[in-house]
């Protein structure tokens, strides 16, 4: 009966050792690069995980050509209205809410449908003279996320 011999070869002794460490290497740098690389990508804004950012944002006491007539952070008790301005970036398609309110209570929301890569928005609140204090509007994503705030003081008459 004709014996039959198992012959196995190393890695070393077969040819594929030094293709298989560069595999390894090519596969090392590949990782290291994604890891080192998706911080940046997601700073880039360039996946669904950007929640949007709002650019410019200010309290007004009116809206001419699409622009604030000026720039307040306080207000007294003799101003009607109200106007919350801004500017924001990367999110076409999706809803940004402004929300309103006053020491920490939420007076209104105001939704709005985003169409432009820059898009300005603006909401107002008609103002009441027993609603002094401090005010915060928050600009919401349309997954509930924070993406700005800002404050002003409504204070009464001198």
């Amino acid at each position: 009966m004709p014996s039959s011999t198992n012959t196995t070869l190393s890695p070393a002794r077969s040819g594929l050792a030094p293709k298989r460490g560069k595999f390894r290497l090519a596969c090392a740098i590949g990782i290291w690069a994604l890891l080192l690389l998706s911080p940046a990508a997601a700073q880039q804004g360039s996946g669904t995980n950007d929640p949007g950012a709002v650019e410019n944002a200010t309290f007004t006491t009116g809206i001419e050509s699409g622009a604030p007539i000026d720039f307040r952070q306080e207000f007294d008790a003799n101003t009607a209205v109200v106007y919350f301005y801004t500017e924001v970036v990367g999110l076409a398609g999706h809803t940004v809410t402004h929300r309103w309110k006053r020491e920490g209570k939420v007076m209104r929301e105001v939704a709005f449908p985003v169409k432009g890569a820059r898009q300005a928005i603006w909401s107002k609140s008609q103002m009441q003279p027993e609603w002094t204090g401090d005010w915060t509007v928050e600009v919401v994503n349309e997954r509930g996320e924070v993406i700005s705030v800002q404050s002003f003081a409504y204070n009464p008459p001198l």
